[in-house]
């Protein structure tokens, strides 16, 4: 399978990420679960470990990287707001706190299915004085068809950029030549269908 750690493009963008097809924001999308899921105290119920798949062939070579990838994507599976608001960049709004506690409990999966190392120009307009190494993810999330969210499209294709802040990592808003790229990259990848 091909290793995506270490294609380089350069990108002239003006904003930060998409994360669904639709949405500005990582959309673990969906309405609350009815009956025993949630309690009368508002905890929501934990997601199974297993809702995170990252194959080891998409990781990269900066260790940090992936460890914000899992830490990300399983913050979001979770449904743990707090945390998940304090992994995004300050240069854009996360999603909403209720549109995030409605979304998550209707994500079966989350899979990772592209990671790329992308340098992007400067632009003072999007608070980038000088060109800026980034990542592109493009993750596919299941949701659940009987939930409000996954009735009309179960199946989305999620695309964030992570960039550099302090030190650390942080999700941020992908602009649409990257999210056209990175959805190209995976149109263009051999099929999976002898081994989901």
């Amino acid at each position: 399978m091909k290793n995506s750690s270490a294609i380089v493009l350069t990108f002239s963008i003006a904003t930060a990420i998409g994360l669904f097809i639709a949405a500005p924001a990582c959309r673990c999308d969906s309405e609350p679960a009815t009956g025993s899921s949630s309690d009368s105290s508002g905890v929501l119920a934990p997601k199974p470990p297993d809702v995170l798949i990252f194959p080891d062939e998409l990781r990269v070579a900066d260790e940090t990287v992936n460890d914000f990838v899992a830490k990300a994507m399983s913050t979001c599976a979770a449904g743990e707001y707090e945390p998940f608001r304090l992994l995004w960049s300050v240069r854009g709004d996360p999603l909403p706190r209720e549109e995030f506690e409605q979304g998550w409990q209707a994500v079966q999966v989350i899979k990772v299915r592209v990671l790329e190392k992308v340098m992007i120009d400067a632009d003072p307009n999007a608070g980038r004085a000088e060109p800026e190494i980034v990542y592109a993810l493009l993750v596919d999330v299941s949701l659940d068809p009987e939930q409000k969210a996954g009735q009309k499209k179960p199946q989305r294709e999620v695309v964030l950029m992570l960039i550099r802040e302090h030190e650390q990592w942080r999700l941020a808003q992908a602009p649409k030549p990257m999210r056209d790229w990175i959805k190209k990259i995976l149109a263009d990848a051999p099929s999976e269908s002898a081994n989901p």
